[in-house]
This record gives C-alpha cells, structure tokens and sequence, in this order.
C-alpha cells in the first residue's frame, strides 16, 4: 500500500537538510512536524520557493522514507556505519562539510557539532526526535524539474507542510518519480560551491 506524500517549500538547498550524499538521502535537522509524524512507505517532496531563479513551485528532490530512526540512533548508526555524515568543516569534500549528523548523543544530554547549524537551530532540530531516511530518491538539487500539470494541487506553498489534502495525488506522483533513477543526484545543491561530480551515483 503507498503511504502518505508529505510536500512543503524548501527555501535553502545546500545539502545539509536533506542530506543526498553518499548513498542515502537523510532528513535529522529541520521539518520537525515531518520527522515526527512521517513513516516508513511514506513520500516526501520539496518544491522550490518564489523567489528561486528557476520559478516557484519546482521539485527540488523527493524520497521516499525506507528506515526511521531516532536522533540518538542515527547518531550512533552514522559513527559506525557512515561517519561521512558527521560535519566536518575542515575537509575538502563538500559533501563532507555538509554532514547533517549535526548532534553527539553519547554524553547524558545531546551536544552540537560543529557544521552548518549554529545553537540557535538546536530546539527545532531536536524537538523533531526522528531522523529518515531513504535509498529511493531523487535528487535534482540545483536543477529542480517541473511537477506535471495533474500533480500541481499536491504542491506546497507558504510555511508549513501539505499531507492528508494529498492523498488523490500520491499514487501518481510515485508513478512519474519512479519513471527517474532512483538514488541519483541529477545536480548538485543549489547552494553549493561547485565541487561536486554530477551525473554519477552519490
């Protein structure tokens, strides 16, 4: 059975949240609401804002969520199985740089590393308790496509996010990703510095 599709408006694209690289697409800072309430079989797309140099209303990636986790857990899952997505603000690598494992949680209380969200972004990013992830996304990144005429309605706007109101739309938005490589960055993020190889698995 398909799950829910999960819209809204991503309003900065840097490869942090969501995080794209090195095989699996990663949700574990920002959209609290989503990584709450979002499940397993569920979809998520994002859409580009007004003010994009490409137009309002283009996607931007879309997953669909194969594993979900807590903050704490992936913490943990990311030091042993992919430390990749711990920041680190010193590499070369962008990607690197961009690591959305933003939260050590093997103290009693969670602490912050060093990596593109500051203190100030700490109670949202925690108040979502979730991470998600997926091996079945695409990513069109700097390069957003236009959404099919019969899938506009399930288009977010403003703040916040659309799920229930899109229920008549998820079979055929699964349909026309599905028709795209699955796993595969078509671009780099629109705000990343031009360091990345396009074109190939992530």
């Amino acid at each position: 059975m398909t799950g829910r599709l999960y819209t809204y408006v991503i309003t900065h694209d840097a490869g942090f949240a969501p995080n794209p690289f090195f095989g699996v697409l990663t949700m574990n800072c920002c959209k609290p609401l989503i990584r709450q309430r979002a499940e397993v079989g569920d979809w998520i797309g994002a859409t580009t804002a007004a003010d994009h140099p490409a137009g309002r209303g283009l996607l931007v990636y879309a997953m669909r969520i194969t594993e979900k986790m807590t903050m704490a857990d992936y913490d943990a899952w990311t030091r042993s199985e992919l430390p990749e997505k711990i920041p680190d603000l010193k590499s070369l690598d962008y990607r690197r740089q961009a690591g959305d494992s933003q939260y050590d949680f093997s103290g009693d209380t969670p602490r912050r590393r060093r990596g593109f969200h500051q203190a100030v972004d700490m109670p949202t990013d925690l108040s979502g308790r979730y991470t998600l992830l997926s091996r079945e996304f695409v990513y069109f990144g700097g390069e957003p496509r236009e959404v099919p005429e019969h899938l506009r309605p399930a288009v977010h706007s403003g703040r916040g996010h659309k799920s229930r109101a899109n229920d008549p739309y998820v079979e055929p938005f699964v349909a026309w990703i599905r028709a795209f490589e699955m796993g595969r960055l078509y671009s780099q993020p629109e705000q990343a510095p031009g360091l990345l190889t396009i074109g190939r698995k992530p």
